[in-house]
């Protein structure tokens, strides 16, 4: 969910993916879950740092936990940079994948494992969620994120945008966008559990606490169903140019009755259902700081 700790991921890889040649469904599933495979061996072998070095597309989109939203190869390469060398060997495996129809644009989403450095470390399994794109015959990742578990943070570099506005609904992600503002409004009049609920699609899963998979509507409302003060807005989207898939990025702030504000970031995978309508089939966040 959009509490830190939920799903979610988005990178850009341009040299490690390989050409595009799939005609049928079948063939552009295979091929994006190929150029996903490639790069988590990079990452498990060379580690991750290594990997988004190499694979990050030069607007991609990076949500690691405790850190703003990361846009763009500048802001990743600083972040990054200040992550202990070799510290972090992090692997994926996806359970559930979409193309859109005209394939320029792909998820992944599923389990993540983290092995800490030390004599006897203890893997540390999580989730993840992956936007691609696909540019001059290659698949790229747009944005990625990580949830679930505790990833070694790094020292915020200076010109890092804390908060950002947020993104009106324009261009061929205008209708995505739109959906999701929409979703944030219901959830700031009529509840966290209301909002998910009913802009959840009948096939919506996210992960819960302990990596449980949450599958459908109404169960998705359950996992948020509270008295806290929901709310977000998106900085940043993607989408196919057939408009059948799309996403937002953006940031949230949930507020228990009582307690201290919670400051986390979402990456959020839409659909446009057969039947018309847009709606969310995965949906997951992590912690970012309070800006000033």
């Amino acid at each position: 969910m959009r509490l830190p700790g939920g799903i979610v991921a988005l990178v850009g890889a341009t040299s490690l993916m390989r050409p595009w040649s799939a005609a049928n469904a079948q063939d552009r599933t295979a091929s994006l879950l190929a150029a996903e495979r490639t790069i988590s061996e990079v990452s498990q072998g060379s580690g991750f740092r290594q990997m988004i070095k190499q694979s990050l597309h030069p607007q991609g989109i990076v949500l690691w936990p405790g850190a703003p939203v990361l846009v763009g190869q500048a802001d990743v390469d600083r972040f990054v940079a200040a992550l202990p060398a070799d510290s972090l060997h992090l692997t994926w495996k996806p359970l559930g994948v979409e193309v859109a129809d005209d394939s320029t644009l792909g998820i992944t989403w599923g389990t993540a494992v983290n092995v800490p450095p030390g004599a006897t470390p203890s893997p540390q399994i999580g989730s993840y969620i992956t936007a691609w794109r696909r540019d001059s015959g290659h698949w790229a990742i747009s944005a990625m994120a990580f949830s679930g578990f505790l990833l070694p943070g790094a020292p915020l570099a200076s010109g890092l945008a804390l908060s950002r506005r947020a993104l009106p609904a324009t261009g061929n992600t205008a209708s995505f966008v739109a959906a999701d503002l929409a979703f944030a409004r219901l959830a700031g009049d009529s509840g966290a559990a209301v909002a998910f609920e009913r802009w959840a699609s009948p096939a919506a899963v996210v992960f819960g606490n302990g990596g449980l998979l949450i599958h459908g509507p109404q169960a998705i409302g359950r996992t948020v169903a509270g008295t806290a003060a929901w709310k977000w807005h998106p900085v940043a989207a993607g989408a196919a140019h057939t408009g059948d898939l799309g996403w937002t990025v953006g940031e949230a702030v949930i507020k228990p009755v009582g307690g201290e504000p919670v400051y986390s970031k979402y990456l959020t995978i839409w659909t446009r259902l057969r039947q018309g309508g847009i709606r969310f089939l995965t949906d997951g966040g992590n912690a970012r700081p309070k800006a000033p």
